[in-house]
């Protein structure tokens, strides 16, 4: 999600009113991408790579559910890095308050009724694509936490600088469990194979 907020200026293959909230929302049935409760916690294990393939830096995130809100009538739940997120109809999604009125919801993982997703963030000097996509098969996943059925979530950071025929892109992709929540992220050198990060779960309390 990064620490960086930006304004969505784009989106491409969603569905009109994908992310419209209404009073309903709550008791409408949606696919748990990530369990949320007060107190859930996961601990991850983050690794940084050179791009020869050799570890340069440990550390460890601890991510957690401090509390629950309402808003727009629909239940939300407030991360430790102030991240307000949710599992709705569209998937598992954050609050983006900069968004316009009906847009707040962004799109992190969609759900498997939603196909590949887009969206174009505009910044001073460049361009920014995420392109998503998502397999729609529980695979086992072996992390330092344990092993659990997961599903992966490809995301494609595609950069271009306007006027300009100068692009690249680096791929990411994110393992993730709907009874654990994610297991792992992995994020790759530009136009490359070899890991540039590995955020690992090492352990985790889910509710």
């Amino acid at each position: 999600m990064g620490n960086r907020v930006t304004k969505a200026l784009g989106i491409v293959m969603l569905p009109l009113l994908l992310f419209s909230c209404s009073k309903n929302e709550d008791i409408i049935p949606v696919e748990q991408t990530v369990p949320l409760q007060v107190g859930n916690q996961w601990v991850y294990k983050v690794t940084d790579f050179d791009s020869d393939g050799n570890e340069i830096s440990n550390s460890s995130l601890i991510r957690a559910v401090v509390k629950d809100t309402v808003i727009h009538g629909a239940t939300w739940y407030i991360l430790n890095d102030r991240t307000i997120v949710q599992n709705s109809a569209s998937g598992y999604v954050y609050f983006n308050k900069f968004n316009r009125p009906g847009d707040e919801a962004v799109m992190i993982y969609q759900s498997a009724s939603i196909g590949g997703i887009g969206y174009m963030y505009q910044y001073p000097n460049y361009n920014l694509w995420l392109l998503t996509t998502r397999n729609y098969e529980l695979l086992p996943v072996s992390v330092a936490a344990g092993t659990f059925p997961s599903y992966t979530f490809t995301i494609e950071h595609q950069y271009s600088i306007p006027g300009s025929s100068t692009s690249s892109s680096s791929w990411q992709k994110d393992y993730v469990s709907p009874t654990v929540g994610l297991l792992r992220s992995d994020k790759f050198y530009s136009g490359s194979e070899n890991l540039s990060r590995r955020q690992e779960l090492v352990s985790y309390q889910v509710q």
